[in-house]
Order: structure tokens, then sequence, then C-alpha cells
């Protein structure tokens, strides 16, 4: 759809009307000073001729006012058709367009189901996005900025426009069927307010924050954040461990982030009643010939992943297992982990 700006179409519109209003007053006063008309039958005549309907005029023009009137159709009816051709284009572009766009986005908004929603669309929630578009996730924008939201549509990004800590706009973004959210606002007390609210309207969504001040971290956990990244101690991690361990920095950061590789790192959650679900890793594993390697076995609720699994480790509900092995060999595992 092409992008028309309100402020620059109400300038051209402006300037089109009082170019229109000028011409009018030089034609009812062309026509008092040439023909030596009355006030009333000069209007009428500016009138006809700009918008060219067809009535006969009042007398007989002098070839002054033959030449003056058939200049005042070429000016008036060439500014008239211009304000016409941009409300039309307003018309069409903002009003009908933007209606059937507001309602088609609305109908996609409607059928989203473990979706991601992205509250604030600032330097780390457009990179957010840009990460869950690679991985082909379905996911939606919430801002009330009218920049963020100008760049969801070039990108064709499911967005709304408005205050992320609100309920009613949270319940629009399908909070109550979404994955995760990402609280990324600018300001600490917005995103603990949007993890407060996001908790209250679905207990089970996985909630991650930003937290720029590190005493907001425990706020935020407080607040019911999952995960709370703060940049100042990300960053010096990384910077630590690429100094320390780059190859293995690297070797990570391409199993999470390509796709066309032999290899891939991946989460898999354990559902009730699953193929594999009361087995050992080596039982599983006998049985089904999966082949992806299980490194870690992560117990329900728990955030450290250290656990160290061996072929006795138990499999149960609940229960996530890191694993690294090809596409192939990760999705073979996967549905064997649902029911």
């Amino acid at each position: 759809m092409r992008k028309q700006h309100t402020p620059q179409f109400s300038k051209r519109i402006l300037i089109s009307v009082i170019i229109l209003v000028v011409i009018y007053i030089i034609g009812f006063l062309g026509y008092m000073i040439i023909e030596d008309m009355t006030l009333l039958d000069a209007i009428f005549m500016t009138t006809i001729t700009i918008t060219t309907v067809g009535y006969g005029v009042i007398k007989e023009l002098s070839p002054a006012g033959i030449i003056f009137t058939i200049i005042l159709i070429i000016v008036g009816t060439g500014s008239a058709a211009y304000i016409i051709i941009n409300l039309a284009d307003f018309l069409l572009s903002e009003f009908l367009l933007g209606r059937f766009q507001k309602r088609r986005m609305g109908k996609m908004i409607s059928k989203l189901k473990d979706h991601y929603i992205i509250c604030g669309l600032g330097r780390v929630g457009n990179n957010i996005a840009i990460e869950l578009e690679k991985d082909r996730s379905d996911f939606i924008v919430i801002d009330n900025a009218d920049e963020p939201i100008e760049v969801c549509k070039e990108n064709n990004w499911l967005s709304i426009k408005g205050d992320a800590s609100t309920d009613e706009v949270l319940l629009e973004a399908g909070i109550e069927k979404a994955r995760a959210i990402f609280a990324t606002l600018h300001t600490d007390p917005e995103n603990v307010y949007i993890t407060l609210s996001a908790r209250a309207l679905n207990p089970d969504i996985f909630v991650v924050a930003r937290a720029k001040a590190l005493e907001t971290i425990s706020k935020l956990e407080k607040a019911g954040a999952d995960r709370v990244v703060s940049p100042q101690i990300i960053g010096g991690k990384r910077m630590v461990a690429l100094a320390k361990q780059p190859t293995v920095v690297d070797f990570v950061d391409t199993l999470l982030s390509t796709e066309d590789i032999e290899l891939s790192l991946a989460e898999i959650e354990i559902e009730p009643g699953s193929r594999i679900d009361g087995s050992t890793i080596k039982e599983s594993n006998h049985i089904y010939q999966y082949d992806a390697l299980i490194v870690s076995v992560i117990e329900k609720g728990q955030k450290v992943m250290v656990n160290k699994a061996s072929g006795s480790t138990l499999i149960k509900a609940g229960h996530k297992l890191i694993v690294v092995g090809t596409m192939e060999q990760i999705q073979k595992l996967s549905d064997l982990a649902v029911t």
C-alpha cells in the first residue's frame, strides 16, 4: 500500500485551497473590472467558469473578457482538479485501504497461537523481530509511536499501535494464546508493569524483560519475569568469553543462529503421555533410534542448565532436553516428545 503522511497531505491541500481562493477572488474582481459586473454577477460567472457546469454567460463578453475567461478556466479548473485528486487519494489510501488493512491485520492477529509479543520496537526490539523472522516464528509488535509502526508495515510485521502496559492492548495482541512476551521498552518501570500485566493475563506465558539498571533485575524477577536481560552484564560476560574461548562462542552462536548447517542446538519439552515419557535416554534411543545427542535434562522450573545427561537419565513429562544433532534427528526426537 502506498504510504501517505497526513501532515504533508494537509499542507498540500491547504496550499491548494489558498491558491483556489486567490484565483476565485481574482476571478470575480476581474469580471467586475473588465465587464463592469455587479459583485453577485461576478461571483456567479467565476463559479460557473471554474466548475465548468455549462451555464450560459450573463451577458455578451468583450474580447478582453473572453481571454480572461479562458485563462480562468485553465487555471481554476486545474487547481480544483488537483484538490479533488488529492482528496480522493487521501480517502483511498488513508481511509478505505487503511481500514481494510486494519481489518485484515485484526483477522491475522486473532488466528495467532504460540506466538511472540514484542513490546517496544527500539534497537533491542527490532533485533528481536529480525531474529524471529529468520526463525520463521509468528510474532506481533506493540508500540505507541508512529515510526516503529511504519517500520513494521515496511517489513510486513504484524503490529498494534498502543500502550503495551494496558490489558486491552495485550489482549488484542492475543496474550492469552501467546508463547512468550518481550518487555523491551526504554524505561524499567514500564517493563515491570508489562511483566505484571502479562503474568496476570496469562500465568503460563514466558516473560523476557530488559533491565537498564542493575537494581531493577530483582524487581522484574519478583514481578514474574522468567528471564531478565541486562545489556551491561551480558555485554561484559560475552567480552570475557570471546577473549578466553572465542572458538567456543562462535561455535555456539553458529548453532543458534544459522539455518543451513549440519548440526543444530535445540530445546525440546517432554509432554505427558508421549512415547519417551518415563523412559531413560538409553532405552528411548534403543527403541526409536533418534540418534540426537541429549547433552542435558532440565527439571521443570529449573533455570540453571548444568545437569549432565547419561544413558541412565530418566526422561519425564515436564523435562526439557538440550539436544545437539542434525535437523532430521532433532525433528524425530521432537515428534517423540509430543502426545
